[in-house]
């Protein structure tokens, strides 16, 4: 694969080349440092949501995917099967956003504790609330 940090410096961020280099090192790169140097460097959400997809993404660089957009970047860091249930929970912990709450809420690895956390979280959405409810087999009641 090429080296993105090779041809970085040759075109601008916003450069056509770049993005679709951006893009491919999101996608198959298998090496972290790599992957968490790329999601530092101010690229795009499309290459973000790649790199959240990607296996070989450390947990560290997830947690920046969040802190740098919660919205959009919870949905693909906490469907992701490969992470554990105490790192959903550090995720869910810091979330204020309704819609990151929200699909928080579904994380295939989260534990009953953050789920009922999330579900009884003051910003949660109601269907937060019945996705945890559904789960779990039994009623929660969200924050009024």
């Amino acid at each position: 694969m090429t080296d993105l940090a090779e041809h970085a410096g040759l075109w601008p961020l916003e450069h056509p080349r770049t993005i679709r280099l951006a893009l491919r090192t999101a996608e198959f790169s298998d090496d972290a440092e790599v992957l968490d140097s790329l999601a530092r460097s101010g690229v795009t959400s499309e290459v973000m949501r790649k790199i959240a997809h990607n296996p070989a993404t450390a947990e560290r660089t997830l947690e920046y995917l969040v802190e740098l957009d919660e919205r959009w970047m919870t949905y693909p860091v906490t469907r992701r099967r490969d992470v554990s249930a105490g790192f959903v929970d550090r995720i869910a912990q810091r979330l204020t956003d309704r819609n990151a709450i929200y699909h928080a809420s579904s994380a295939p690895c989260a534990d009953e504790t953050t789920l009922r956390y999330l579900a009884g979280h003051p910003s949660a959405p109601a269907a937060a609330a019945e996705t945890v409810d559904a789960r779990l087999g039994d009623t929660i009641h969200p924050a009024a």
